[in-house]
């Protein structure tokens, strides 16, 4: 599968906006440079997942994710949350680990939370 490069380029501008947002005008500029920096640690990940053979867009939608659920102000212009969450994403995504039972514990939590997201997206 290829890689939407736009598309990724675009989930990492909207993040990089929403992490930057003030009550003030923000520098396009400074928000495009964020942006940038936001996809070259993207593209790291997308590397180990073409490296495995997984489809590298699962990333573009991490970032999608992220922007509509971490992306906030307080993060700024720190890159290591993103980095460390995209990760555990990807993790939860294409397991690369084993687990035991106190893991799988948690799976089943997240089931259920994405049962719900899929519940209340019907109503």
């Amino acid at each position: 599968m290829e890689l939407n490069i736009s598309e990724l380029k675009d989930a990492c501008f909207q993040v990089a906006r929403n992490t930057l947002w003030k009550m003030k005008p923000v520098d396009l500029s400074e928000i495009q440079f964020h942006a940038e920096k936001l996809y070259k640690i993207a593209m790291r990940h997308i590397e180990l997942l073409q490296e495995s053979g997984e489809d590298p867009n699962l990333v573009i939608r991490a970032v999608h994710y992220l922007e509509q659920t971490h992306a906030i102000p307080p993060v700024g212009k720190d890159t290591r949350w993103f980095d460390n969450t995209l990760e555990a994403l990807i993790e939860l995504a294409c397991p690369n680990s084993i687990l035991r039972n106190e893991g799988f514990a948690f799976l089943d939590d997240l089931i259920k939370g994405i049962r719900k997201h899929y519940k209340d997206q019907e109503t």
